[in-house]
């Protein structure tokens, strides 16, 4: 048979010439056997058609069922599940190949639910998780990005050709499975981040998958952590050691009072008297210490915002006060802490203005950034000469500084999962501290 011969004819070709010669040799007998012709003649014609009417009703039953299967399968290829294959009543032989098909199909659509739901799975968690996701290609594009990503590094949604950010260059010199940790530009303050690298390849190519987390909370408060515990140990041994020297300085002071050498005795009683100040002061600068182990748990409370600043400038009346007209807002805060970190933020206006010699002026103003607000509290001072040290516990610029203040007022927004920041005034002298508190514009 011809290689282009369809298989339905073909099969069509097998039938005739079986059953042709068949027919063939039926007339030949009854020739030989002095039949009438009559009779042979009738036998031909009924023979003849018999064959032709076979032989088209099993090419139409092949072809129906090939274009049957054709069409199921073709169906499963686009994707079409909901199609079924049913055997005839008198087509019991292709019911386990119809049956096969039918749960071909039905594995086909269930497995295309599962990728539809973990598709949908992945992309919500793609949306919401605070971890940047970029894909970059060999030219350095990104060519895929989760909304994380794109407020990052403000990555333009329209743009199809997407340069890599000149702050992820560091990813180059990364192979798959390395991190290193970096530093963004965030607002006015920086923030470090980890970068993890990951290969996967699609439709042939080779992609970098790159995650990027904010790891500066956790490092924060893994800083916090150390720090309290290093003042709690160093709080215990001082006052084990400060408690017997005040004692002890007392006591020598009531036996030297007794003695009658006048000169002496004075002498005596004003090194003692020095002694035990010192102890005194240092217990107090300990025990300020201890306020940043023992800061509680903020209690959140519906607050109104111009209540609070109302209170918080009373202790400040050599100062001028520049509140921007804005309409109240209600914050939900612990009021008590946030008093204190307003209270400490004027005290350091307050100081930085008596240094430079000037009138102490203070400005405030708030805006609305996303969901959350922003207070803005600006000095007239000489500004920050150093930033590096300015939540370092234990390092102040004042003479008779104790290096708590602004730890103390980081640690306040951290707990009310905000941020403080501190910069110098653009064109001006003086500096800003930037407090920033989650709030949910309706």
């Amino acid at each position: 048979m011809p290689k282009h011969t369809p298989y339905e004819t073909q099969l069509s070709m097998i039938y005739l010439a079986t059953a042709i010669p068949l027919l063939l040799l039926l007339i030949i007998t009854m020739l030989y056997t002095d039949i009438s012709v009559w009779l042979i003649a009738l036998c031909a014609l009924l023979g003849t058609i018999m064959i032709i009417w076979s032989g088209v009703h099993i090419r139409q039953k092949v072809v129906y069922q090939l274009r049957t299967q054709t069409n199921l399968i073709e169906a499963l290829a686009q994707g079409d599940y909901s199609l079924r294959a049913r055997a005839g009543q008198y087509e019991h032989e292709l019911a386990p190949l119809f049956s096969a098909i039918n749960r071909l199909a039905q594995r086909l659509s269930a497995q295309r639910w599962q990728s539809v739901e973990s598709q949908q799975l992945v992309q919500t968690v793609l949306e919401h998780i605070d971890v940047a996701i970029l894909a970059i290609d060999e030219q350095q594009h990104v060519q895929l990005y989760n909304p994380a990503a794109q407020k990052l590094f403000s990555l333009d949604s329209n743009n199809s050709f997407i340069k890599l950010p000149k702050e992820l260059v560091p990813v180059n010199a990364l192979s798959e499975g390395q991190n290193k940790v970096i530093e963004l530009p965030m607002g006015l303050q920086s923030k470090r981040f980890n970068l993890h690298v990951e290969h996967y390849l699609s439709e042939g190519k080779t992609y970098k998958l790159v995650f990027v987390t904010d790891v500066h909370s956790l490092l924060r408060h893994e800083e916090r952590n150390a720090w309290q515990r290093l003042i709690k140990v160093m709080s215990h041994e001082i006052n084990n050691s400060l408690s017997p020297i005040a004692s002890i300085s007392q006591t020598l002071i009531k036996i030297i009072n007794k003695q009658s050498d006048i000169a002496l005795k004075s002498n005596i009683t004003d090194n003692l008297e020095f002694i035990g100040k010192r102890a005194s002061d240092l217990g107090q600068f300990i025990e300020s210490y201890n306020q940043l182990a023992r800061l509680p748990e903020p209690n959140c409370k519906p607050c109104s915002l111009q209540k609070l600043l109302s209170n918080c400038q009373q202790p400040f009346n050599n100062c001028e006060f520049n509140i921007i007209l804005k309409s109240d807002v209600i914050l939900h805060i612990d009021a008590v802490q946030i008093e204190q970190l307003l209270i400490n933020l004027f005290k350091n206006a307050q100081d930085a203005a008596q240094q430079s010699e000037r009138k102490c002026k203070i400005d405030i103003e708030w805006e609305f950034v996303g969901q959350q607000i922003r207070i803005r509290v600006c000095d007239n001072g000489a500004g920050i000469g150093n930033s590096d040290n300015l939540f370092v516990p234990f390092y102040s610029t004042k003479q008779h500084g104790s290096g708590i203040g602004l730890v103390l007022c980081q640690q306040i927004a951290e707990a009310h999962n905000g941020r403080l920041s501190l910069h110098n005034r653009p064109q001006q002298t003086g500096c800003c501290a930037l407090l920033a508190l989650p709030y949910n514009v309706e």
